[in-house]
C-alpha cells in the first residue's frame, strides 16, 4: 500500500515486489484508452467506487488474487490527492488483509505531487523518493480490528512519504 499523489504511482508500484502482482483500479479507468491497456495487461481489479455492492465483490476477487500468493497494489486513499495532502484511507484493501492473513507493505512516495499533481497537465522534472517500510503482519494487530490496522499503516506511509502529510 502506498500513498497516491499523482499518475505516476501507478508506474513506481512494479518496481517494489517480486514475484506476480497487479493492482486494483477504479472501473473507469478502463475507459482511458492507453491505461486501459496497461491495466488489462497487468490482469488489474476494477472496482465501482459508486457501488457498494460490485465493489464487495471485487474485493473477494482481490483476496483470491492474494491467497494466489499474488502482491497487489493498493493506493488505499482511493484517489489521487489535489492538494498534497494525504487523504483518509479506505477501508477495503485491509478487509482483505485481515481475511487472507496478508502482510501490508506500507511505501511512501514523495516527490510525486511536485512532479505531477492531479490538476496540473505538464510534468515538472525533479527526484521521486520511494520508502519501503516493515511488513506489517495484520495477525499482530488483530485487536485493534480494521480502524487499528488502517491507522496504524496510514501513520507509516504518512512517515515513510517524508512530507508533512495532513491526514483528512
Amino acid at each position: 500500500m502506498m500513498n497516491h499523489s499523482s499518475f505516476i504511482d501507478v508506474f513506481i508500484f512494479p518496481l517494489i515486489p517480486k514475484g506476480a502482482w497487479t493492482g486494483i483500479t477504479a472501473a473507469e479507468n478502463f475507459k482511458i484508452p492507453l491505461f486501459s491497456t496497461i491495466i488489462n495487461r497487468i490482469q488489474a481489479i476494477p472496482i465501482d467506487r459508486k457501488n457498494r455492492d460490485t465493489a464487495i465483490q471485487s474485493i473477494k476477487k482481490a483476496e483470491d488474487v492474494l491467497k494466489q500468493g499474488i502482491h497487489i497494489g493498493i493506493l488505499p486513499e482511493g484517489t489521487r490527492t489535489i492538494d498534497g495532502k494525504m487523504r483518509e484511507f479506505k477501508k477495503g484493501g485491509f478487509h482483505m488483509a485481515i481475511n487472507t492473513n496478508t502482510a501490508i507493505i506500507p511505501v511512501g512516495v514523495s516527490g510525486a505531487y511536485n512532479f505531477k499533481p492531479k490538476d496540473r497537465w505538464w510534468m515538472i522534472s525533479g527526484p521521486i523518493s520511494i520508502n519501503i517500510g516493515t511488513p506489517t503482519n495484520v495477525s499482530e494487530y488483530s485487536d485493534l480490528g480494521v480502524n487499528g490496522l488502517k491507522n496504524k499503516v496510514e501513520l507509516a506511509i504518512k512517515e515513510l512519504s517524508g512530507e508533512c502529510y495532513e491526514v483528512k
